[in-house]
């Protein structure tokens, strides 16, 4: 018997109220999901203003498919596992000004919570300060206004700003690669560890080792360097592959 087989028989034994699922893959897999099983009732994906057009995670265009499929979305990693709660001294400033008895974690969360669709927003919480925290703008929630949501996206190209590899994710590397590397997404992935560190350690190390259960690994990189002549960046790939496989391949 498969998993959404399963969860139905126990629903119908009255032993499940409500059936859904956590996810972590594409847009389009979450597509055919929700298209081959109408009967589920809610999607759980990681949402965060980090992650929104992140080409990776997907949250943005997840979400769009949740929505489409009129199925509430309930938020995991609003704070990009605690990551978003100690940005740099730059974003962090443009958060205190605008209202400076605000969390710099709430920010976070409030922008997940303040998308339509979402039903619930999760949140890890490691001390009473914490939860006080949550509670204190989550009781009487409000939206984030207009002004609010600049302030989102100025501070989020901020932390992104500090990424190790600026590649645009044109994709014209991939379309000669011999070993079919997934080349941008590998950049995705270590601009991400590097951004956050061993805050993201884990989550980098399952999404790559999701990617190259369908793509070659980056250490099979040949150094044809096809993939550079056509790059519009003229980013040193092959160099930058290497750094990859030795950052994501070592524990393998």
């Amino acid at each position: 018997m498969g998993a959404f087989e399963f969860i139905k028989e126990k629903k119908s034994e009255g032993k499940i109220k409500h059936i859904g699922f956590s996810f972590h893959d594409s847009a389009e897999v979450l597509d055919k999901i929700l298209t081959n099983h109408p009967e589920m009732e809610y999607v759980q994906l990681q949402i965060n203003y980090i992650d929104w057009e992140d080409n990776i995670v997907q949250s943005r265009k997840c979400y769009e498919v949740a929505k489409k499929h009129n199925k509430p979305v309930i938020v995991m990693e609003p704070i990009k596992g605690g990551s978003l709660a100690n940005i740099s001294p730059d974003a962090e400033n443009l958060f205190k000004e605008e209202n400076n008895q605000l969390s710099i974690a709430s920010w976070a969360i409030r922008y997940a919570a303040s998308l339509d669709n979402v039903m619930v927003v999760l949140s890890g919480m490691s001390n009473k300060e914490q939860l006080q925290d949550n509670i204190s703008y989550m009781k009487e929630f409000k939206p984030l206004n207009e002004i609010e949501e600049q302030v989102i996206e100025k501070a989020g190209t901020i932390i992104k700003s500090s990424i190790a590899i600026p590649c645009t994710s044109c994709h014209y590397c991939t379309e000669n690669c011999p070993e079919n590397i997934a080349i941008p997404e590998c950049f995705s992935i270590y601009n991400s560890l590097k951004r956050f560190g061993s805050l993201q350690l884990r989550f980098s190390l399952a999404c790559y080792s999701h990617l190259i259960e369908k793509h070659g690994k980056a250490s099979q990189c040949i150094e044809c360097e096809q993939c550079e002549n056509v790059c519009p960046q003229h980013l040193p790939i092959t160099t930058y592959l290497k750094e990859i496989a030795h950052e994501l391949e070592l524990n393998e």
